[in-house]
């Protein structure tokens, strides 16, 4: 929440659209700023964000193994 409370301190960034046919899964940069559009539909919609759960501690700073991709987009989010 400390991030989520500067966002409109940060840069403005284009705006894009996530669309996909039903069973659609997107795996999104752990910064990503996400929000849902209205229904414009006829028929229920539904929509589920299941966690992704990490297998050990995060590590940005002074790995000597190396970074997971997800370290990787976060320090270079952070730069």
């Amino acid at each position: 929440m400390q991030l989520a409370n500067k966002l409109d301190e940060l840069p403005k960034r284009k705006e894009v659209f996530a669309t996909g046919k039903a069973g659609t899964v997107y795996l999104c940069h752990p910064f990503l700023v996400h929000s849902a559009q209205p229904h414009s539909g006829t028929l229920p919609k539904f929509m589920a964000q299941p966690p992704l759960l990490l297998r050990g501690e995060l590590a940005i700073t002074d790995s000597t193994d190396g970074y997971t991709p997800v370290e990787q987009a976060i320090r270079i989010g952070l730069d």
